[in-house]
């Protein structure tokens, strides 16, 4: 089980889809260099494993629901289960990110065990703690972050014995949160963010029905709100409207088009719901920085 690429396979609700390990071991290491994503950032999605990351190289803006975060080198961070979240590089130097995506029972095993009904429960359900950033001159986040970077060495040398090892030390940070964050685990609240449920459902109509021809208002109706409180709940989690992350994702959609279909140009235009190959073009050269032609040739 070796550190892999981060390529994010997400499914139309902007879920993550990867499979994390094995069933025996389910934690997945990834090493992912933002300048090599598609759109130039690690787009938004979500999946029910936790994460823990640490800036290798450069800076890293780190969005989590309505919140951003600002990542030097050698700090990191937590994201909770469930949890939107997104990254683009900060600054003129790119960013690498190491990370563990894990799902809670490699840390509680059995199920109803006492280690997940008292604590990695109440953890994964805390609306309080969707993002925790853990920087170095705080002793016990700095002692999180080592934790986290031998866990991440060991993981990717695969010597004898190192699932015990990075089950250690992610179970220690597991340890560490949930001691320091005790007295806001004990005032949580239960229910999930009405604007995360809210932008989830409309996430789930875009990657839906992007092909169509889309306007805010149907966007909206899918949570039963007004186009305002719309442009409101994706302004305040996603810090973008509901048409630009529309066309956001028609791109990326249509540059994994071109890269694994011999669709022509105007027929991946018609079908990711662009109104016109030239506008196609322009809206593909802002975001990927060259034309569809160009960037299919490069490939």
């Amino acid at each position: 089980m070796s550190i892999k690429p981060c390529g994010l396979k997400i499914t139309k609700d902007k879920r993550e889809l990867e499979t994390r390990g094995t069933p025996m071991f389910p934690c997945g290491g990834y090493f992912s260099d933002i300048s090599k994503e598609v759109t130039g950032d690690i787009p938004w999605h979500w999946h029910d494993e936790i994460e823990l990351l640490v800036v290798h190289s450069g800076e890293a803006r780190l969005n989590v629901s309505e919140m951003s975060y600002t990542l030097h080198k050698g700090e990191g961070a937590f994201i909770n289960s469930g949890v939107l979240h997104s990254a683009q590089i900060e600054g003129n130097d790119g960013c690498i990110l190491n990370s563990f995506v894990f799902k809670p029972s490699l840390i509680y095993g059995a199920v109803e065990s006492i280690i997940q009904q008292r604590y990695i429960r109440p953890l994964c359900n805390s609306n309080d703690l969707s993002c925790i950033v853990f920087h170095q001159t705080i002793d016990w986040q700095a002692q999180t972050l080592r934790c986290i970077r031998s866990a991440y060495d060991a993981f990717q040398n695969e010597e004898f014995g190192y699932e015990l090892f990075v089950w250690e030390n992610l179970s220690h940070v597991c340890y560490l949160i949930i001691q320091n964050m005790l007295s806001v685990l004990k005032q949580q609240k239960q229910d999930e963010n009405m604007d995360s449920v809210r932008v989830k459902q409309m996430l789930n109509f875009i990657h839906n029905s992007y092909g169509d021809s889309l306007e805010l208002k149907q966007i909206a109706d899918v949570s039963s709100i007004s186009q305002r409180e719309c442009l409101r709940c994706f302004k305040f989690t996603l810090d973008m409207s509901p048409m630009q992350y529309l066309i956001k994702y028609r791109i990326s959609v249509a540059a994994r088009l071109l890269r694994e279909t011999d669709e022509s140009i105007t027929e991946i235009c018609n079908q990711c719901g662009f109104v016109s190959p030239s506008y196609f073009s322009k809206m593909f050269k802002r975001f990927i920085d060259c034309t569809p032609t160009s960037y299919r040739k490069v490939l």
